[in-house]
């Protein structure tokens, strides 16, 4: 059995190869990086959204909490209940 004779790879052919790999890796790290700057920023700016509407959301309930029409609300079950206001409020609307 005769085996094939090995044949010579160019020079030329090594370093365009190597070169080939070198490229992409580098490529692979900058674009890697690009993405990760990007992800991050996007990110950001998500959680200043959500933080904004949180502050948007709280800004609703808030005015919703506050009389409009001159009424005032008690909330009988708050920890921070005012009696004294309360009973104000009653006398100044029997007056």
């Amino acid at each position: 059995m005769s085996s094939a004779p090995v044949r010579q790879v160019s020079s030329l052919f090594k370093i365009g190869r190597w070169s080939a790999v070198a490229a992409g890796l580098s490529y692979g790290f900058f674009h890697a990086r690009t993405l990760r700057s990007e992800a991050a920023a996007r990110h950001t700016e998500s959680e200043y959204a959500r933080k904004v509407a949180l502050i948007e959301e709280a800004k609703k309930k808030f005015a919703e909490s506050k009389p409009t029409d001159g009424s005032v609300k008690f909330n009988f079950d708050d920890p921070n209940f005012d009696a004294d206001k309360w009973a104000k409020h009653l006398e100044s609307q029997f007056k």
